[in-house]
Parts: C-alpha cells; structure tokens; sequence
C-alpha cells in the first residue's frame, strides 16, 4: 500500500508542477469598436474618393486606477508574400506601411475604474487596393492600439478591418476579332463588370464565313465552341535590407505567376448561321459564370507587386465545306478546319448594392415647414373687482 501512495503523491506532483502559470492579470483592457458602414471604395482606384472610417477606442479599468504614459492607435496596410526571397525571413515575408496614427495621450493620464471612449475617424484613400487573400500573396489592414503604464506594461489589441471595392456598371464593351487568311471576323459584346456570384451574358456575331464561287458556295461552320474563364495571378516578392544581395539589388523583386480556370463550358450547338446573306453571318448569344466553389478573388492592381486580372477565352472550331448553290443538300468538306482562339479582359468586382459614396450622401432636405405653433390672444389688464384667494389661487 506504501508504494501505491508514493506514486500517487509523485504523479500529483508532476501534474502540478506540469501545470501553465497564468501571468498576472492587467490593470485595463482595450476593444475596438467600429461604428462605420462596411468600407467600400467605389469606383476605380484613379477616381476613387474613398470610404470614411470611424469608431471607438474603449479603455476598460478594472483596477481602481491606471496611469498611462503612452496611448495610441495605428492603422497598418500588410502585404504578404507566400514565397518571399528568404523563406524563414518574416521581414521578406510581411511588409507592414502605417498609413495613419492617433496619440491619445500628450502627457502622463489617470483614469479611473470604469469605461472611457476615445473617437477616431479616418477617411481611407481611393487608391487603396482591397483586401485580399491569394495563393501568391495577400494585402490586409489592422489597427493596432497599444497602451504602456509608467512600469513599461503593454496593453495591447488588433481589430483586422475588411476593404471592398465596388466599379459601377456601365455600357457593354464591344471588341473585334479579325482571322487571317481568312474573312471571318468576330464581334463580342460583353459586360462592363461582372461579379463572384451571378452569370453574365455574351452575345457573339461571326462575319465573313462564307463566298460565292460561281454556282458553288464555301463556307464555314462552327462545330464546336469553349468558353472558360482564367483568373491570373502576379506577385513580386520584394526582399528587406539583409537579403537585398539574393535578387541582385534595390528596386528588384522574385516575380511569382499562377493562372487559375474558374469556370468552363463546352458548346456543340445553340447558334443560328446564316449563309443567304452577303459574306454569311452566324450569331450566338450565352451566359457564362464563375463556380462558386472557385472562390475567386477580385481584380486587385497593388503598388506593393499583387496583381490579379481576368480573361474570357473562348474557342471556336471552325471546319470548311463547299455547297452547291443549285442543291444546297449536296455538301462536300475540304477536309480545312481551324481553331479560332480569343482573349478578354473581364473585370471582376463587388457589387455595388444600392450604397453610394461618402461624398455623394446628402442630409435631409426639410422642403415642408409644418405651421408653427397657434400665438396667445391679446393680453389685456384686468380692471375689475378684485378676485377672491380662492379663485386667484385657481389661475396661478
């Protein structure tokens, strides 16, 4: 029974001593409250006015006092790279830029138990890129508050904030495609913008596809047609003063590339051709869209080296053949056929919703005064007999 005891008392003492020991508690904490609607630039980043920040920096004292010698905010832009020149170098990885700074304090402060706000606001710049998190490379934005004690005692919190950016829709852009040694020619109307979620139409006109040739006719036709939607990714990773010697000098960087499908689709049929017509025409209308599981990431043109663009590439497969003109059953292939490839830019957005830019809002516009309130009739002095305690008493 003693050894039992013994090695019970010894495993008793290892669970103790193997225990974490818990720091000692802090005299205050510090939260971040943001009262702002979501922080959406609209429009592109050369025209953009921004999107107004503001909020609260609430100091709770759970002591009976604290004394702060320094309090302050900053409001950090992150880029981080996924392959850095140096790849344990957290310097080479993050580069952190302060784009704004609140001091809160201009001398030693008291504050008692209890709660004490602090307002700040900031009007972030249009030309911010968004947020975004990529393969290659991501750009995130914190504010960082920190607030130190006479005794050198940090208290600290981070709140990330999210960035959107919003074009609004305009006119559908044309583009044209010309095919040599051919005359065929492709007209492609799509949309100004498109979005993560939601399809989009193209509408496609293809010229030129066919040509008489006395009582015979050659002509084109579509057998096949994709459509597929790529997503390019850019990052240049910079490298920080110790390792600037890996890339060659200043001002040099490690370019990374990855190019991502995020939708494809496949069609045997749904155009109309028509070849009675001068030079032959054949239109087709679709819609195209991103799956959802993709998770695609927003067009993003950072100074810092992250670039994401989108193309639309479609490919069309064309076979030659020649057709009597007096029985237009009668058809011979030539055994030619050609693959027409195209490229367009696709600029993927957030949605704009029914929000407008800060500078555009307008307080509201009191046209309709309502009548103001009835006046007092004249007021005469009494001269009659004099009142009674009672009555008078009444009236007062």
């Amino acid at each position: 029974m003693d050894f039992f005891h013994l090695k019970e008392n010894k495993d008793k003492r290892k669970s103790v001593s193997g225990s974490p020991k818990l720091g000692p508690a802090k005299p205050a904490k510090l939260e971040i409250g943001i009262e702002s609607p979501p922080l959406v630039l609209y429009g592109p980043m050369a025209s953009s006015t921004g999107a107004l920040l503001s909020g609260q920096l609430i100091l709770t004292v759970s002591d009976e006092e604290v004394k702060l010698q320094h309090f302050e905010m900053q409001l950090l832009a992150r880029t981080t790279t996924k392959k850095p020149v140096s790849k344990d170098c957290p310097d080479c990885r993050t580069h952190t830029t302060e784009l704004f700074k609140w001091n809160f304090l201009s001398e030693l402060g008291r504050f008692p138990k209890g709660r004490h706000s602090f307002p700040f606001s900031y009007l972030l710049p249009g030309k911010l890129p968004a947020t975004t998190n990529a393969t290659l490379g991501a750009v995130d934005y914190v504010l960082s508050a920190k607030a130190t004690t006479p005794l050198q005692d940090n208290i600290v919190v981070e709140s990330s904030l999210k960035v959107y950016r919003a074009l609004l829709p305009g006119n559908d852009r044309t583009s044209l495609r010309i095919f040599p040694p051919t005359n065929l020619t492709a007209t492609i109307i799509l949309p100004p913008v498109i979005h993560p979620i939601g399809e989009f139409n193209v509408q496609m006109r293809v010229s030129g596809c066919a040509e008489n040739e006395g009582t015979s006719q050659r002509r084109w036709r579509i057998r096949k047609m994709n459509s597929r939607i790529e997503e390019h990714t850019k990052m240049i990773s910079p490298p920080c003063p110790k390792h600037v010697h890996k890339v060659g000098g200043e001002g040099k960087g490690i370019l990374s590339t990855e190019t991502r499908v995020l939708g494809i689709k496949d069609y045997k049929d749904g155009w109309k051709s028509d070849f009675d017509t001068q030079g032959g025409l054949i239109e087709m209308e679709f819609s195209a869209s991103i799956k959802p599981s993709s998770n695609p990431i927003c067009d993003v043109d950072a100074p810092t080296g992250l670039s994401i663009t989108h193309n639309l590439v479609l490919e069309l497969i064309v076979a030659e053949e020649i057709v009597s003109l007096k029985n237009t059953k009668l058809v011979t292939p030539t055994g030619t056929a050609r693959v027409l490839r195209m490229q367009f830019v696709l600029i993927l957005t957030e949605r704009s919703g029914l929000g407008i830019s800060w500078d555009e809002e307008q307080p509201p516009m009191y046209d309709d005064v309502p009548a103001s309130p009835p006046s007092y009739a004249k007021m005469v002095d009494y001269e009659g007999e004099p009142l009674p305690d009672d009555e008078l008493a009444r009236l007062t």
